[in-house]
């Protein structure tokens, strides 16, 4: 995918060639990456429960549950490392944050209320690029570390960007 050049020279502009662009792009990466996670959790689970009913069936050649397990393990693990079903929600949340940040401020609703237009156009552009710095810095970090580096310790199920609630109600102060 090429980048597109994009302008914050006015709202329109911005609106079109950032907000726009980047909600479609997590669009398309959330549903490739949910498909994926999809079709490699499905298969698994249906290899998984075929196993020890073969395991029982009379004539079944013995390597086919082996087979069945080795490809249930392989999926994991390959789901481990590449983090698909965390991906699709990062993604997702991504596009129905910047969806929400548009509509709000078109609406001169929320953290949008009673700012002129160059501060809620300003706040807009704070907000949207913290957002994608945020998701970037996370995708980096998904991408880089190690599968279960922590078993015991639980993932936050929600990103740092999972919306306004989780964002600043007043852009930085400069």
């Amino acid at each position: 995918m090429v980048a597109s050049p994009y302008s914050a020279r006015t709202p329109e502009a911005y609106l079109q060639t950032r907000v726009d662009y980047k909600t479609e792009a997590y669009a398309r990466k959330g549903d490739r990456y949910r498909w994926s996670y999809l079709c490699v959790a499905s298969v698994a689970a249906v290899a998984a429960a075929a196993v020890p009913v073969l395991i029982n069936v009379k004539d079944v050649p013995s390597i086919i549950p082996t087979l069945l397990s080795l490809l249930v393990t392989v999926l994991v693990t390959l789901e481990g490392v590449f983090h698909l079903r965390e991906h699709w929600k990062n993604y997702d949340l991504m596009k129905s944050f910047l969806r929400q940040e548009a509509c709000l401020f078109q609406a001169n609703a929320g953290p949008y209320r009673r700012k002129s237009s160059d501060e809620a156009f300003v706040l807009l552009v704070e907000r949207v690029e913290d957002a994608i710095a945020k998701e970037r810095a996370q995708t980096i970090e998904m991408r880089t570390s190690r599968a279960n580096d922590d078993p015991g310790k639980e993932k936050s199920e929600t990103p740092d960007h999972a919306g306004p609630a989780a964002e600043p109600k007043e852009g930085p102060a400069r």
